[in-house]
């Protein structure tokens, strides 16, 4: 009778240690899933990257939303010297945008012009605002800084009525395919209209 309720002892023991053990393996196995299923959401886009100038927040905004959606890089090129509100009153014929546009070598020096993803991009969105029917001078620095050989730009631009030509874009870099872009105006500025544009580029950010 003994030996009976030993074997029953043991046999209960080992009924217990599986069900522990498979619960851990199940357990184990749902986390790995799980994990698996977070890693594929947070996959970051290895061929774009996002640059832009903003004077007044705008196209911050519009490069914000670029970003997010492709989940790629983003960079914000900075004047060594910022500008003003002063500085862009299109209006005063003497403030520095007005003077700069009339120099025919304008070029604003940027704090930086080298970013660790570019070299590995092959698409590079541009944004800028639109001064006077073309993308601000200020993204000029850094495109005649790097070599563009085999990467594709698509500008983007912020203004409330003037539109932007790309064809005035090329001499920066003529090795660059340039894509024709967008111009958003305020009331653009959404999740809804900036995705669907990038939606309609058929590109495979990836």
């Amino acid at each position: 009778m003994r030996k009976i309720i030993l074997i029953l002892s043991l046999c209960s023991v080992l009924f217990l240690f599986g069900c522990v053990n498979n619960e851990n393996i199940s357990n184990n196995t749902n986390q790995n899933e799980n994990n698996s299923s977070e890693n594929e959401d947070n996959l970051a886009s290895e061929n774009a990257i996002v640059v832009y100038f903003s004077a007044t927040g705008n196209t911050e905004r519009v490069a914000t939303i670029i970003a997010d959606y492709i989940d790629s890089p983003i960079y914000k090129l900075e004047p060594v010297v910022p500008y003003t509100s002063e500085d862009l009153d299109y209006s005063d014929s003497n403030s520095r945008v007005s003077q700069e546009r009339n120099d025919p070598n304008h070029l604003t020096e940027l704090v930086d012009v080298d970013f660790e993803e570019f070299e590995e991009a092959e698409y590079v969105f541009l944004g800028a605002p639109v001064w006077w029917g073309e993308l601000s001078w200020v993204i000029n620095d850094f495109v005649l800084s790097n070599d563009f050989t085999n990467k594709t730009i698509i500008p983007f631009a912020t203004a409330s009525s003037s539109n932007f030509n790309v064809s005035s874009l090329r001499w920066l870099s003529e090795e660059a395919t340039w894509l024709s872009g967008r111009r958003f105006r305020s009331s653009e500025i959404n999740e809804e209209t900036i995705n669907s544009w990038v939606d309609s580029l058929n590109i495979n950010f990836n």
